[in-house]
């Protein structure tokens, strides 16, 4: 069970090493040190706040964990991440694999906010392919953060399949934005070459600006579940294997 205590992830800009994080739960405050490259694998969930630093960090994630589910960094309601990457040094969320022309896609889960703004139906929703993730409630000014010069690359793995269940429909988006309240900030934020949509937003309030989607597998941008928030200065490259700049629903 989670408990009521919001913890905070500090990342930093010292003591360079190469620090592995596998299936776990943050439930109490952490460091990420900026000049560190963070290895993740498996289910990563945080009630935290993450406070990235100024310093080119880099996370990478392993395809999958020991337990066989693919890796994926959530951020549950209550939790915040803020990350505050520069023109240039940005936050790089990316994939451990080596990286080909032939396989970019598919090689980690990607990263998933959770926020306690409204959706469609009112109430909550659960994540597809998480289990006990939840989003939505009746805060249209919620806070989950800040992601500023942040990019993401080569996710979409199914997080619901895990190792030889690919096909389940749980193909992760590389930023998804459940039930994100219209105080959270996204700008100057890249998702590239992800296997399902590139932006997915369910419901909320949460604005977007300088958001760039490129050469992803599906969508560059999905809106669901009643999103009421401003897109501006918004970008999309679609290539021959992708779909729509846009799908609203």
């Amino acid at each position: 069970m989670w408990g009521s205590t919001l913890a905070v992830l500090v990342v930093s800009t010292s003591l360079a090493s190469e620090v592995s994080i596998t299936s776990t739960t943050f439930n109490s405050d952490q460091t990420w040190y900026g000049a560190n490259t963070y290895v993740l694998s498996g289910q990563v969930l945080l009630a935290l706040q993450l406070n990235a630093g100024r310093s080119c960090t880099k996370i990478k994630a392993a395809r999958t964990g020991s337990d066989g589910k693919d890796t994926v960094l959530v951020f549950k309601q209550g939790a915040r991440i803020e990350a505050h990457g520069t023109a240039t040094e940005p936050i790089t969320f990316t994939s451990l694999a080596p990286v080909n022309s032939t396989q970019r896609r598919g090689l980690w889960g990607g990263v998933v906010i959770c926020g306690h703004a409204p959706i469609a139906a009112g109430g909550t929703n659960m994540v597809e392919g998480l289990t006990g993730v939840s989003y939505g409630g009746t805060n249209a000014t919620d806070y989950s953060g800040t992601l500023r010069y942040v990019r993401i690359w080569h996710g979409g793995a199914d997080i619901g399949g895990g190792i030889g269940g690919e096909g389940s429909g749980n193909e992760i988006n590389g930023l998804t934005l459940a039930g994100v309240g219209s105080s959270t900030i996204v700008e100057y934020v890249e998702v590239a070459f992800n296997l399902d949509d590139g932006f997915e937003i369910f419901g909320g309030t949460v604005n977007l600006k300088y958001c760039s989607s490129i050469f992803n597998g599906d969508d560059a941008y999905d809106i669901d579940e009643g999103y009421q928030g401003k897109m501006q200065f918004i970008f999309a490259i679609v290539d021959k294997d992708g779909n729509h700049a846009a799908e609203v629903n």
